[in-house]
């Protein structure tokens, strides 16, 4: 099982079934992932768990051609939020010089039954 931390109002996101794409630098940690592998997204505010499953992970260089390929809600912002405004948002949080090193990744999860 892997464990990733998540801000409360994205892990409420997932809880609820809305945003279904979590999208993370393709580090080592993401690279060993595979399809049906159990993620525990843990609350940074509440330190609550939500055990998900992933049932797609997708690849992609940049943050552009990711957030291209879905809907604001599916990565947990809000209806119509533009491409440009996203990726600025990531960039607060992965710098284009890790971005270029490792990729991204888009983690396709579904929280299981019971959660």
């Amino acid at each position: 099982m892997t464990t990733m931390q998540l801000i409360h109002p994205q892990w409420l996101l997932i809880k609820s079934g809305l945003k279904t794409i979590e999208i993370r630098l393709n580090d080592v940690k993401r690279q060993a992932l595979q399809v049906g592998d159990i993620v525990n997204f843990i609350d940074l505010t509440t330190g609550q768990q939500l055990t998900t499953q992933l049932i797609d992970i997708t690849r992609f260089a940049s943050f552009e051609s990711l957030l291209s390929e879905y809907t604001a809600v599916q990565v947990g912002s809000a209806p119509g939020t533009p491409v440009t405004q996203m990726v600025q948002e990531m960039l607060t949080l992965y710098s284009p010089v890790q971005v270029a090193h490792s990729g991204v990744v888009a983690l396709q999860a579904r929280p299981l039954i019971g959660q």
